[in-house]
């Protein structure tokens, strides 16, 4: 099997391994598990899965059209031929080799795999501190929104410590 071969295999893998990542869970603007999926499909060579709602509704760029813009054309936008070069120079290239390749299927399976988090393992004490046992418990909840502080409540809690 050629090194081609090799590593587009790979790319499945990983591709598969990407598939079991949890989605995250506060939306940012790029998704990690999103951009992984679109780069190693890429070098798969299978077609990229359908744009999320959210991109469709900003319509934004993707990677792959600015840089379409930018090895077409001389002088996109205006820009200067050394900055346009700078720029060509500057976009990233994906290039992997089979080590690289099985260092990144590695990688992913262990962050899918909780391995760091099995591993290194915190006892109870850092999750429940004795001054303020429910501190995490409270933050988790705000942010989840099932339980609201209101202002006193919040004002207590930063006085007190409870």
């Amino acid at each position: 099997m050629s090194s081609y071969q090799v590593v587009r295999e790979g790319a499945k893998q990983v591709i598969k391994l990407l598939e079991k990542f949890p989605e995250e869970r506060f939306k940012y603007l790029v998704s990690f598990k999103a951009t992984q999926l679109e780069r190693f499909s890429r070098i798969a060579g299978l077609p990229i899965s359908q744009k999320s709602s959210s991109e469709i509704a900003n319509n934004k760029a993707s990677i792959d059209e600015i840089k379409d813009i930018v090895n077409r054309t001389s002088g996109p936008l205006g820009l200067q031929k050394e900055m346009l070069k700078k720029m060509q120079a500057a976009i990233p290239h994906d290039q992997f080799s089979e080590a690289s390749m099985k260092d990144q299927i590695n990688a992913l399976s262990n962050l899918v795999g909780n391995k760091y988090k099995n591993y290194y393992e915190v006892g109870n004490k850092l999750y429940n501190p004795a001054g303020n046992p429910e501190y995490y418990q409270r933050i988790i909840d705000d942010i989840q929104g099932k339980k609201k502080e209101n202002i006193l409540a919040g004002l207590r809690t930063v006085f007190m410590g409870r």
